[in-house]
């Protein structure tokens, strides 16, 4: 008797695990379905976004905007331009400061925004598509590349400020340096 209630206690011992097993595996697939599922989505939107990519002719646009840089003087905004706009408060420009960081963080122009000339691409959110954008950098030459950037790929009214930091500082005015936070 004894042997028979054991024995049917290890069935039913054998029968519990075999249902959880059979619940963790039925759990198991549902993840990996439902990732499945994710993965095809970003698939999907994947594709999209490429597609859309491919739909716009980057080289129309490129041609356009060199096409365009005789009228609209290189695109070329003097100092004194910038600075009379930050004197007067005109919110519709922006200063974009394609610098690096760290010399960013050491004194940039008051309220700029700093996009680092390498990861401009990925932070083109940064820069507002509503707004005139005043770049700015040590050198022109970098200045330009980003404004060709955010011209060709970000559609936006960007221009080179002449100069740039360096000539904030001729014209007398002051750098402010980032303060760090504790």
């Amino acid at each position: 008797m004894k042997n028979a209630i054991l024995f049917v206690l290890v069935l039913l011992g054998l029968f519990a695990v075999a249902v959880s097993v059979q619940a963790a595996e039925h759990e198991e697939m549902a993840e990996v379905e439902e990732m499945a599922e994710v993965e095809e989505m970003a698939e999907v939107e994947e594709m999209a976004e490429v597609e859309e990519m491919a739909e716009i002719d980057y080289m129309a646009k490129a041609d356009a905007f060199l096409m365009s840089l005789v009228d609209n003087s290189l695109l070329l905004m003097e100092m004194q331009e910038l600075i009379d706009a930050v004197d007067a408060g005109d919110e519709s420009v922006v200063i974009v400061d394609v610098r690096p960081a760290t010399l960013y963080d050491a004194g940039h122009i008051p309220d700029s925004i700093n996009a680092p000339f390498p990861e401009l691409v990925p932070n083109m959110d940064l820069v507002p598509t509503d707004k005139k954008i005043a770049v700015v950098c040590t050198f022109d030459t970098n200045s330009a590349f980003a404004v060709s950037v955010m011209r060709i790929f970000g559609d936006r009214d960007a221009w080179v400020v002449v100069g740039g930091v360096p000539a904030w500082e001729e014209a007398g005015r002051e750098l402010v340096a980032t303060e760090e936070v504790e």
